[in-house]
């Protein structure tokens, strides 16, 4: 999954290949299901050479079966809508249908608005929604920028295409599986794994489980030699792509990533002396809900590795000076005039870990 076409902006579209829509039964303009964190709906057109971005070409791929996935370019709102947390992870496409809204209830995130006077006058073009989708317009004010929740719309269906015209029902409802950051509750055990997925040039290590009243925390540790193979001004953090279930085939949804050491310079000296280029990432995977309580087998499936690598400008050197000479920095604006490289290389599994929860 990589960001689409500027002109793609603010706007649910996805775009792929016109190959890839054909195989689909996919036309132009056609509505498709996308199921990432959680499943949302767009119109789907072809992308040619016309779509593509400057930093696309940045992608390196380790493996056969990663250079063979297809690859889908999502809007910005598509992307918020999937709740995903970075380009480059998985999602599923399917065609799809929606019905044009008669009527929409609506929730408005107001800021400076009147709610009372809340209209959808400010949508640029068409759009697909379904329930829970977060809808975002464009303003010059960033500060009055028009923003709403979908709770339900007219006539039942599971997704709706409205405009600016669409008549909208103001409503103070929660909206369903809204996007949130859980915190966790109160934490009920520890489970000890030690198992660990290893290639090539990467070793991961999954340590333990946390398990919460309302959700669990995965530790994993990834020690790699693909962030510093060229020099050691480089940083990069690993975002393993992730799937995770139960015997009794209960799904656990990722909600989000912590990590700490992501790119460290540090990693040789920890790992086996100074001249050892590896690199250390430190990650911790939140998921939804917590275990059941019946379980007891949990698979987690690392569907692929990707690593954001960074190549930075060296650091300015600063001359000795006497007590009576000026220091003299190296202006942020000299700094900037580098541009930093970036480059995404992706390593596609999967491999699978199934941890017992006797201790849970």
């Amino acid at each position: 999954m990589q960001t689409s076409h500027p002109e793609d902006m603010t706007k649910t579209r996805i775009r792929m290949e016109k190959t890839q829509m054909q195989e689909l039964g996919i036309g132009k303009g056609d509505v498709v299901k996308i199921t990432g964190s959680r499943s949302t709906y767009a119109f789907c057109f072809p992308w040619d050479a016309h779509h593509d971005n400057q930093n696309e070409r940045n992608y390196v791929y380790l493996d056969d079966s990663s250079k063979n996935m297809p690859i889908v370019k999502i809007s910005d709102l598509t992307y918020s809508n999937l709740r995903n947390f970075h380009f480059g992870n998985f999602v599923e496409v399917h065609k799809a249908d929606a019905v044009n809204a008669n009527k929409m209830t609506i929730t408005p995130l107001i800021g400076a608005h009147d709610r009372k006077n809340f209209t959808l006058d400010w949508l640029e073009a068409q759009i697909v929604v379904c329930k829970g989708d977060h809808i975002v317009g464009k303003h010059d004010d960033p500060k009055r920028i028009p923003r709403f929740f979908v709770i339900d719309g007219s006539p039942p269906s599971e997704a709706w295409i409205i405009d600016k015209n669409t008549p909208i029902e103001i409503s103070d409802k929660h909206p369903e599986n809204l996007p949130s950051i859980i915190k966790e509750g109160r934490l009920n055990s520890v489970i000890p794994v030690v198992q660990q997925i290893s290639g090539n040039d990467f070793e991961m290590t999954i340590s333990a489980i946390e398990v919460y009243d309302n959700c669990m925390r995965i530790f994993m540790y990834v020690k790699d030699s693909i962030v510093h193979q060229e020099e050691l001004t480089t940083s990069g953090l690993c975002y393993p792509t992730t799937r995770t279930w139960d015997d009794l085939g209960n799904q656990y949804i990722s909600n989000r990533y912590n990590a700490r050491g992501g790119g460290t310079q540090f990693g040789g000296i920890l790992f086996g002396g100074s001249k050892d280029l590896n690199n250390f990432s430190e990650i911790s995977l939140h998921l939804t809900p917590t275990i059941h309580k019946q379980a007891q087998e949990l698979t987690l499936s690392v569907e692929q590795f990707m690593w954001d690598i960074r190549k930075h400008p060296p650091p300015p050197r600063i001359e000795n000076k006497t007590k009576d000479e000026p220091i003299i920095m190296t202006p942020v604006s000299r700094l900037e005039e580098k541009r930093l490289e970036e480059k995404h290389v992706i390593h596609g599994g999967p491999w699978r870990i199934k941890i017992k929860l006797d201790k849970k």
